[in-house]
């Protein structure tokens, strides 16, 4: 959401490759030759950047518990070589949202935090939320805390019967959306439906690094209108997961 305000300003685009960005290699470098040129900010909202690094996975371990751990976490990932060819293989990895959140903070001037409650979280109903003081080390890639009601006012926005994505958001969503397969978007999870789209995003974090320790969300908006999102201070089993997911989408379309 945050970087389509970008897009609508006419700051970026989501074909813009992060190396083309003045001034931004040296906030986050150095990077070794080649590897962020094919990395465009569209690639890494969908998770197809090819960077497979992520120290993340195993609970911030590797990182420093501080708001520094993003830089640091973006410089081992692109100091690497990338893991595959950009724009080829979907992998879910939490730097490309460090990216992107140093990103936003680079061509907005301000903070990551202080951009998004004022241009994306405030306007769509969302004025409490904030990058918790337990987790602010995580900070883009699932620092914020946020109430159920808020996240859901926030969540209206991938409906197509609201004002609060711009055509250029949903375009983008919808670029990647095939029937019966969920691929990754606008930070969230699509699947082409007879009936329209569906969207949902779950997501859950372990660590001794963080406080609380664990914690999850799971947010869906289905073709028919309906919404929900669940929060919860326990990180789920993926067979939970999935059991969730079925029995909430079984009551919306009941």
């Amino acid at each position: 959401m945050c970087v389509t305000s970008l897009v609508d300003k006419g700051k970026l685009t989501f074909n813009t490759p992060i190396a083309a960005l003045p001034g931004f290699q040296k906030k986050t470098g150095p990077w070794p030759r080649g590897s962020a040129s094919s990395i465009t900010v569209g690639r890494l909202l969908r998770h197809t950047s090819g960077i497979t690094f992520d120290p993340t996975q195993y609970g911030m371990s590797l990182l420093p518990k501080t708001s520094t751990a993003e830089r640091v976490l973006i410089r081992r990932a692109l100091s690497r070589p990338l893991g595959a060819t950009p724009g080829t293989k979907e992998v879910y990895n939490n730097v490309n949202y460090a990216i992107l959140g140093a990103l936003i903070a680079h061509v907005s001037g301000e903070s990551y935090e202080k951009y998004c409650r004022r241009e994306v979280l405030v306007p769509r109903g969302a004025p409490t939320a904030r990058i918790g003081p337990g987790t602010r080390a995580m900070g883009a890639f699932g620092g914020w805390e946020i109430s159920a009601a808020e996240y859901a006012n926030f969540a209206r926005a991938f409906d197509r019967r609201s004002t609060l994505l711009s055509p250029a958001g949903h375009q983008f969503i919808d670029a990647f959306a095939v029937p019966g397969r969920a691929t990754a978007a606008l930070g969230v999870y699509v699947v082409r439906t007879p009936g329209g789209r569906n969207v949902f995003h779950h997501g859950d974090w372990r660590s001794v690094s963080t406080r609380p320790r664990e914690f999850s969300a799971f947010f869906a908006l289905w073709d028919n209108g309906v919404s929900v999102v669940v929060t919860y201070d326990k990180r789920l089993t993926d067979d939970a997961r999935r059991s969730l997911d079925n029995s909430l989408r079984q009551a919306a379309y009941a």
